[in-house]
């Protein structure tokens, strides 16, 4: 009699090892990334500005908007604020950087009434620079500090190695709680700063 071949079939010791590979491995790799120099970290980040570590609350002020209504330090409170300080004369990057902020608040859509926009003036300027500013960014709140209050609140937006607030074109994310927790460079592109709004209100259960 033909003995019956055997039915075709794995070796129950390689699925063995397999599984091994499968299952023990992974967790093992884990432990190591995580114990080897704190953790394992990739190079590139996931935001086009830089973080303010640890935010800073931004100092008191108490001030009129060019308009005459009244505005201060609380009224950054509860809601995202882009943040820009340059000269009345606002030169060709200051209103490329006021059209990147104007048209990022914008580009939230139904979640553009959480965020607010202030540009912080360090002069008098022109007046004519100053009206043309009014015209083409309606619903900006345009500030002037008196020159000791400035002086503190500036304070707030001085990084190490980087240029001075008053010359540097940056633009600023304040938080609901009114802390500064994000920069970016001059001539930012606006792509950027959308993304990184994007998140911060798809995230945060505040503002």
């Amino acid at each position: 009699m033909e003995q019956q071949s055997k039915k075709p079939g794995m070796d129950p010791r390689l699925t063995l090892i397999l599984m091994v590979l499968v299952f023990v491995v992974p967790v093992g790799l884990a432990i190591v990334l995580h114990s080897v120099g704190g953790g394992f970290k990739t190079e590139s980040t996931t935001n086009w500005g830089n973080l303010v570590t640890p935010v800073r609350p931004i100092a008191d002020f108490s001030t009129t908007t060019v308009d005459g209504k009244e505005f201060n330090r609380d009224m950054l409170n509860g809601k995202w604020t882009m943040f820009y300080i340059d000269s009345a004369e606002c030169n060709e990057s200051c209103f490329n950087n006021l059209y990147t902020i104007r048209q990022s608040r914008l580009g939230m859509g139904g979640e553009k009434d959480r965020v607010q926009r202030v540009m912080l003036l360090v002069n008098d300027g022109n007046n004519d620079q100053l009206d043309k500013i009014k015209q083409e960014h309606q619903g900006m709140n345009i500030i002037r500090l008196e020159k000791d209050t400035f002086s503190e609140v500036i304070k707030n937006f001085e990084f190490e190695g980087l240029a001075p607030a008053e010359k540097a074109q940056r633009i600023y994310f304040v938080d609901p709680l009114g802390n500064l927790m994000m920069h970016y460079k001059s001539d930012i592109s606006p792509r950027g700063v959308v993304k990184d709004l994007e998140r911060l209100l798809k995230y945060s259960r505040i503002g």
